[in-house]
């Protein structure tokens, strides 16, 4: 028989494993059957990426909440549609979000108002408060112009990334801060609190052994690399991202629930990848400042090996993806200045520039 809170809005769940939002195709299924979890897809606006994924555990009358997605017109009422359809009542469930970025905390504040409990890790809540403070935006345009780009441009790049509706504690809503292998209770499961910071520095990923499974948020992605940025007072994210996925790597996790796209092969195999990836391009970063010393971070980017950089060159680019490219490009150069491959060295007007040690 099915339980009350299945039959709670739209009749029971049944034996159905996925069921449509709206009209648009967005759909809630089941991904794995124990323990129980559903993805929510919703929509991802302003990226290449299409969707950004909320995880559901339901187990007995409990149910934990992996991550919100990002707000806009739409996704409250597909992510609300989705839970009732679930039978979940947001005033009984736990969220855990993985990281600070609006497309994972973006809904927070429309679960809190309905009685949620959030959960953050103690460094993602710092982040959320820091990213969103105008202190920041000035931080993230100033590490550009660092760099050498023009300062105009700098600060129109920054305001394409920041964001304050992420930080939902502007509102009057609290998040619980756990620490790291805290575990999160959902029925019988116990998920560990596993720091993977690089992505951001609070990232964290929920952790199940006895099921060889994790929610992995922005750790690892198959769709494309994870993107790395700068962070202040974080000498060397590139290096933190890549002790995550040697971490995830050694794991044996066989099923990873994604932030965005689903598992598509061996996450070893995928983590392996992610770090080849990065150390051809540091090697490209290398080779470059090797070719023409003195050259600033801004000078060097189109020589590690950007895609979207066609012929028209970096300024050609949309906003949003020239800021990527310009901060995980900076992300690259403060690796090799911290392995000790190259030197950073300010000229008269302020500006970096690299040389080879």
């Amino acid at each position: 028989m099915p339980s009350e809170r299945d039959t709670r809005v739209n009749g029971p769940v049944g034996d159905a494993r996925s069921f449509t939002l709206d009209s648009d195709g967005f759909a809630c299924s089941l991904v794995c059957e124990e323990p129980e979890v559903w993805r929510v897809e919703l929509r991802m606006d302003r990226t290449f990426l299409p969707d950004v994924n909320v995880h559901v555990v339901r187990d007995g009358d409990e149910a934990l909440i992996v991550d919100t997605g990002t707000w806009d017109d739409y996704n409250d009422t597909r992510l609300m549609r989705a839970l009732a359809r679930l039978g979940v009542d947001p005033a009984r469930a736990t969220v855990f979000i993985t990281h600070s970025h609006d497309d994972h905390a973006g809904l927070a504040r429309e679960l809190a108002s309905a009685g949620a409990r959030i959960l953050m890790s103690e460094q993602a809540l710092a982040d959320l408060r820091a990213f969103s403070s105008p202190d920041y935006l000035r931080f993230m345009a100033g590490r550009l112009v660092a760099e050498g780009s023009d300062p105009v441009v700098a600060e129109k790049l920054a305001r394409t990334i920041w964001t304050r509706r992420a930080d939902f504690t502007l509102d009057g809503f609290e998040a619980e801060a756990v620490r790291p292998h805290d575990r999160i209770a959902c029925g019988r499961w116990g998920f560990e609190v596993l720091p993977t910071p690089g992505h951001t520095p609070g990232h964290c990923a929920l952790w199940l052994p006895e099921r060889s499974m994790a929610f992995t948020g922005d750790a690892l992605l198959f769709a494309c690399s994870t993107f790395i940025c700068f962070w202040r007072g974080v000498p060397d994210s590139l290096g933190l991202q890549l002790g995550t996925l040697r971490t995830l790597s050694g794991l044996g996790i066989e099923r990873a629930f994604l932030g965005h796209g689903r598992q598509e092969g061996s996450l070893a195999d995928r983590a392996a990848a992610n770090i080849a990836h990065h150390e051809r391009r540091g090697s490209r970063a290398l080779e470059a400042v090797r070719r023409s010393p003195g050259r600033s971070g801004r000078e060097l980017v189109c020589d590690l090996g950007w895609r979207a950089v066609g012929a028209g060159g970096l300024d050609a680019v949309t906003p949003l993806t020239r800021w990527f490219i310009c901060a995980e490009s900076a992300a690259h150069l403060d690796h090799l200045v911290e392995l000790g491959s190259v030197r950073r060295v300010p000229d008269a007007g302020g500006v970096a520039r690299y040389y080879p040690e």
